[in-house]
């Protein structure tokens, strides 16, 4: 079992996936024609537990257009905004 610490391996060595591939890889194995009301809690654990071990998605994707889109389908702004 390798002990992680963050996003880094205790080696010091940054294992994390990409966020997309790793929701990717998830859902692939859950099946694509799997509804979220349809999850089990457990899948929605794994799923929460795969995107928070990933890497950041702000290292792919400009924060300015994440909090955008993330208003865009919420209508509020994340906590990560400062609106102004």
């Amino acid at each position: 079992m390798r002990i992680r610490e963050g996003n880094h391996t205790l080696s010091g060595v940054d294992t994390a996936p990409m966020p997309m591939k790793e929701l990717g890889f998830i859902l692939g194995k859950f099946g694509w024609n799997t509804r979220f009301s349809d999850l089990t809690e457990e899948q929605v654990q794994t799923l929460i537990f795969g995107i928070q071990e990933s890497k950041r998605l702000a290292a792919e994707i400009d924060i300015g257009k994440l909090e955008d889109t993330y208003f865009k389908s919420t209508g509020a702004w994340p906590s990560t905004s400062i609106p102004f």
